[in-house]
């Protein structure tokens, strides 16, 4: 691979301009374009040190031994030996020889390259190092061929965030491998684990891991109890505890009642909500999504699921039944929330998840503002407090999209007639 600084020319060029500009003077909006500017120049440095440390991973094979340069230099691998270099943690170095790996010719084809769409992306700017990685990561864990995948998840991360390529890798992995999701979820449950351990102070400390499953049962448990507990604090009652705090009261309250059955726990209840499409239930092949969870489990997983009461199985299909209550209730019903939650997925703004959710009227009840699913959008508290704080508009159009419109005065180009729109929802996340 040949060395060469025209792509940072070409990408540190749209600084210039800035040059000894007062960044505490800058308007807002030009503030952040600087930081994409600046955003887009970072990430072509990363990609020309990525292609370096290709370089330095092709010379410290394992089959090289004590001549591989990782080991002349002191070092079990290229990716320590890189992190070194560049001053951060051995992830750092991991990144850059994955994303160098990717753009070198593939040994046993020199006229090929690994991951064509990923390596592309990079040379184009349209990916990070990062997103890279973790699109590699989860295409190589995948059987069969994954090249379609690769193509729709490069496309995907070039207008979203990291976080939610990452949940767009997960889904997507999940979808293409469902035939395999189910022993993976059995090793999954083998690994399951917990330990305690108490430090010199005297202090518990807990650290652990659960399947999907049990991960769902746990999340939503806890989710709940929080919930319930800001709920309350919304309400008048007095309420000092952060989140984590809460969580761990409710641990301990679950311990305390398995040591005497008589007393009450928490006294909140909770339903895990699971979905599956009809058709999918029918042919036995397929996945099921969680609300507790962000990972889709199998069809056995939902099957084991089922059988516990407080489980509510959903079965998804092109019909629907009349859930619109105009304005003859004030609020949404729990039925109409599940409906919500099938468009939205969780918050559709931000996607926390469901339990973290309320259900806003996206014309507001006050302002003659229906309870009607059209007029619905499942928000977490900090968003629903910002739509209303600084006045974002929300749409729902034709397709049941749900569309963020940009408040003008936070519009990251205030010399464009029409706001910028945001596209919300489980739409969001889609990488077709």
């Amino acid at each position: 691979m040949t060395f060469s600084l025209a792509d940072i020319d070409r990408d540190t060029a749209p600084l210039r301009p800035f040059e000894g500009a007062d960044l505490a003077g800058l308007p807002s909006h030009e503030l952040l374009a600087l930081q994409r500017l600046a955003a887009v120049g970072s990430n072509s440095w990363d990609v020309l040190q990525a292609s370096i440390a290709g370089e330095v991973a092709r010379r410290s094979r394992a089959e090289d031994g004590p001549n591989s340069l990782a080991r002349q230099q002191g070092f079990a691998g290229p990716e320590q030996l890189v992190a070194s270099i560049v001053g951060g943690p051995r992830g750092d170095g991991a990144r850059l020889v994955s994303a160098g790996r990717v753009m070198a010719p593939d040994s046993s084809a020199p006229d090929r390259e690994r991951h064509p769409a990923v390596a592309a992306g990079l040379r184009a700017n349209r990916l990070t190092v990062a997103e890279a990685d973790l699109i590699v990561r989860t295409v190589e864990a995948l059987s069969g061929d994954v090249r379609e995948l690769e193509e729709r998840l490069v496309r995907f991360a070039a207008h979203q965030t990291y976080e939610l390529l990452r949940t767009a890798c997960r889904t997507e992995a999940a979808r293409h491998d469902a035939v395999q999701l189910e022993g993976r979820e059995r090793r999954q449950f083998e690994a399951r684990g917990l330990d305690i351990s108490e430090d010199a102070f005297g202090v518990t400390h807990l650290r652990g891991q659960v399947d999907p499953v049990r991960g769902a049962i746990l999340r939503t448990y806890m989710d709940a109890q929080v919930k319930a507990a800001f709920q309350a604090a919304r309400d008048g009652e007095s309420e000092a505890r952060t989140a984590t705090q809460i969580r761990a009261d409710a641990l301990i309250a679950l311990a305390t009642h398995g040591l005497d059955c008589e007393s009450k726990a928490t006294g909140v209840k909770a339903t895990i909500i699971v979905r599956i499409d009809k058709d999918q239930l029918a042919d036995e092949v397929g996945v099921a999504t969680c609300d507790a969870v962000a990972t889709p489990i199998s069809l056995r997983a939902l099957r084991e699921l089922a059988v516990d009461a407080s489980i509510l199985p959903i079965v998804m299909n092109g019909t629907s039944e009349v859930l619109d209550m105009g304005r003859e209730e004030r609020l949404f019903n729990w039925r109409q929330r599940m409906a919500l939650a099938e468009r939205d997925g969780g918050c559709a703004k931000c996607h926390a998840p469901i339990s973290h959710c309320i259900t806003h009227h996206i014309r507001w009840w006050s302002t003659n503002g229906r309870t009607d699913l059209e007029n619905g959008v499942l928000l977490c508290t900090r968003c629903h407090t910002q739509v209303h704080h600084d006045n974002w508009d929300i749409e729902v159009d034709e397709h049941n999209h749900v569309w963020f419109i940009t408040p003008r005065h936070l519009d990251p180009d205030r010399s464009n007639k029409a706001r910028t729109r945001i596209l919300g929802g489980l739409a969001a996340l889609t990488t077709t």
